[in-house]
């Protein structure tokens, strides 16, 4: 592990929701907050220190931002994403919390030649100055856009490419729990860091296509949706399983929808009662996704 590294690991019980999360960073130094000086009687006091020091950072790029609030679909939905965590957990909209667990979920409902026209709720970025630059995207598509945890969904950008023809799509993993993120299941969400790198060749600056056009969405803007797709990630059948997750960067957009499912939502018919491992890396403090959730 690189010195720079920040290992997250966070260790989820069902028992007890007041206390069940925490947090280790097990990375020798973490950028930007200088090292340990021990591991002995003060450790935990110093891991204190650099995580509220790393939360004030956060907290202020977050007031930095403005917040509004748009309607859609008649319901006014908040865009200020520490919100969704107020009076958790929630009880959701009903939404077929077996289909995965028959194995009948949703595939491909929309097709890149018939495709779903999502407007955007909001989007937000979740971290700071000095980390690249991950967006939170909430879509409104009042219900008809059914999907199962651990699924994703394709984006078609406006425009052509170099040779005159649209774009293709761009998978990405849903980040948002089948009820999403307002619990009303009309809405889906996505992480997406914006690919920004230079050219080895030339030296020139190189956009990605779909992330740049995603990250730079704003309110009302309306996007062209396929899917959902994808058998391989759904959670198990077993309420009672353990589950480990791994992931670094925008790869906890999935385990991010399992953790709603299993925490912070109340279903009539799904209740978890195992236990859930989540190991996130990321290169810097202010990287960190959604730590506050969990």
């Amino acid at each position: 592990m690189s010195s720079n590294l920040v290992g997250m690991s966070k260790y989820i019980s069902s028992s007890n929701a007041a206390s069940r999360s925490s947090v280790v960073m097990s990375a020798a130094t973490i950028s930007g907050d200088g090292a340990f000086e021990s591991q002995g009687e003060n450790y935990m006091d110093q891991l204190d220190e650099m995580k509220g020091a790393a939360f004030n950072r956060l907290k202020k790029a977050k007031n930095a931002r403005s917040s509004v609030i748009m309607s859609a679909s008649a319901t006014d939905y908040s865009t200020e994403i520490d919100s969704f965590l107020e009076n958790r957990p929630a009880t959701t909209a009903k939404i077929d919390a077996s289909m995965a667990e028959k194995g009948d979920v949703p595939n491909n409902t929309y097709k890149p030649k018939e495709p779903l026209t999502g407007k955007v709720v909001f989007n937000t970025t979740l971290t700071g100055p000095d980390a690249g630059e991950v967006c939170h995207i909430v879509f409104d598509h009042e219900g008809k856009l059914p999907y199962a945890e651990g699924q994703s969904i394709g984006i078609l950008a406006n425009g052509t490419d170099k040779n005159g023809k649209p774009h293709k799509l761009r998978l990405y993993s849903i980040a948002s729990s089948a009820p999403g993120d307002y619990g009303d299941g009309k809405t889906i969400s996505l992480c997406v860091k914006r690919l920004i790198y230079e050219d080895p060749e030339t030296g020139e600056e190189v956009k990605g296509v779909c992330s740049n056009f995603i990250c730079d969405l704003k309110a009302g803007d309306e996007v062209q949706i396929t899917g959902p797709v994808g058998k391989a990630l759904l959670l198990p059948k077993d309420q009672k399983a353990n589950v480990i997750m791994l992931a670094t960067g925008t790869g906890i957009a999935p385990f991010r929808s399992f953790l709603w499912r299993f925490f912070l939502e109340q279903h009539p018919d799904y209740k978890y009662d195992g236990n859930a491992w989540l190991f996130l890396g990321v290169p810097t403090t202010t990287a960190l996704l959604y730590d506050a959730e969990f």
